[in-house]
């Protein structure tokens, strides 16, 4: 199997949950712990590299990458394709994955089935997600891309929403081939974390999970669907990237 470095972004700034990633989530351990521990069964996987920002209020992310034994790397904050680029030169690798720490359910069957669609199919970039309104597995999106791809991206960039951002370069290229498919189609729910109410959504799920370690996107599916929550079809996905493009800019 195709090996990839998986890169885990992740900081304390948050508008709306300011510090969620390093708060405790399931039998004392943090969102941050759980992704890792989640992800690192993956198969597919060759290294794991968290990367969060230079401001002193990340300096929390760095102490717990050291307490479990994970790469970390510290750049720019705002400037997000430059800090993954960066990390991505501590572990050379012919494919990256890209994963938010905000997303604390996705799995090793995930990282594979994504690394698995874009090397088998010799795509430039694949996700399974990531794509509203048609490809979303929100709380399960992992993107994976080829390293000339990456590189280019920070050679070439010139927009604030595509350096704010790690992949809008590549994805609006026309010189890439690319392909989204979700890994379940029935998936239509919102499982990253932005807010209080995502955050003890997710928490009461990782408590109800057979194995917190290693269930996957079917056993969430048949949870989410039995607690009956209502509508989430109106839901905003990445606020974030379209607050970039309304804020966006030509940097030269």
């Amino acid at each position: 199997m195709t090996k990839a470095t998986l890169i885990i972004q992740a900081r304390m700034g948050s508008t709306r949950m300011p510090g969620k990633v390093l708060k405790t989530l399931f039998q004392g351990e943090s969102m941050l712990y759980w992704l890792l521990k989640r992800v690192e069964k993956a198969k597919s996987v060759n290294k794991y590299i968290v990367a969060t920002t230079n401001l002193e209020e990340d300096e929390v992310i760095t102490n717990e990458c050291k307490r479990l034994n994970v790469l970390c790397y510290q750049g720019s904050d705002w400037d997000v394709l430059s800090r993954f680029y960066s990390a991505s030169l501590l572990q050379p690798s012919d494919y990256y994955i890209r994963v938010c720490a905000d997303s604390p359910l996705v799995n090793a069957e995930i990282v594979d089935f994504a690394v698995n669609q874009c090397s088998s199919l010799n795509l430039d970039y694949f996700s399974n997600g990531n794509e509203p309104p048609y490809f979303i597995e929100d709380g399960f999106c992992v993107e994976v891309f080829k390293r000339e791809c990456l590189f280019e991206a920070f050679i070439k960039a010139k927009w604030l929403s595509e350096r704010e951002h790690v992949t809008p370069y590549i994805k609006k290229s026309n010189f890439y081939s690319k392909m989204w498919m979700k890994f379940r189609t029935s998936y239509q729910y919102k499982l990253s974390v932005d807010t209080i109410e995502d955050f003890n959504l997710v928490e009461k799920i990782f408590s109800l999970l057979d194995d917190p370690y290693l269930s996957g996107i079917d056993e969430v599916n048949a949870l989410m669907s039995s607690m009956q929550l209502g509508d989430f079809n109106n839901i905003i996905y990445n606020e974030g990237y379209k607050k970039s493009l309304l804020d966006d800019r030509y940097l030269g």
